[in-house]
């Protein structure tokens, strides 16, 4: 007589996947926006980078205000941007087998979205708009070079694609949790 063994562990349950069919076209249109807007974004900060830089160094307040106005008015271009990437990153992942939850690679670009953009908003903004009003109470804001570097990272991630998959990328969610 032979006797089987049955598992112990619960079934797996395979969701069906949710994709959004974009055909070769639109996965390609998508591709192209989230590239340029992402190259986009990074060059603003790596402006605005440049900007302080240059008015925190210079002795001439005029220049350096008009340094920070520049600042200002770039990073108007920033948050659009960000907004195109974004949302043409979540597109892609909605339509294409990387999914938005199955690499850590997409998940890390997801959570470093958000803190980027609010970064924009509420820091790096309002510091160079007081900035541009007061040079000599000027600092240099921090965030600019956190921002650079993120956004270099986010590159970097999106090519070399580490960690592997994440658990629903492996198969499905045990059933019962």
């Amino acid at each position: 007589m032979s006797s089987t063994l049955t598992s112990t562990r619960p079934p797996v349950v395979r969701r069906p996947e949710r994709r959004l069919h974009l055909g070769k076209r639109g996965r390609r249109t998508a591709l192209i926006a989230h590239v340029l807007s992402s190259v986009g974004w990074f060059g603003v900060a790596a402006l605005v980078l440049f900007l302080l830089v240059v008015a925190q160094n210079t002795g001439d307040a005029g220049l350096a205000r008009g340094l920070y106005r520049s600042v200002e008015t770039s990073l108007w271009l920033s948050v659009p941007l960000a907004a195109v990437s974004g949302l043409s990153g979540v597109l892609l992942g909605l339509g294409t087998p990387w999914g938005l939850a199955k690499h850590w690679w997409v998940v890390l670009k997801e959570l470093a979205f958000v803190p980027l953009v609010v970064t924009d908003l509420l820091v790096v903004g309002p510091t160079v708009h007081d900035a541009a009003r007061n040079v000599s109470a000027a600092h240099f804001p921090d965030p600019a070079i956190a921002h650079c570097v993120v956004l270099a990272l986010a590159t970097v991630v999106s090519i070399v694609k580490p960690f592997g998959r994440t658990a629903r990328g492996r198969g499905g969610v045990p059933s019962g949790g």
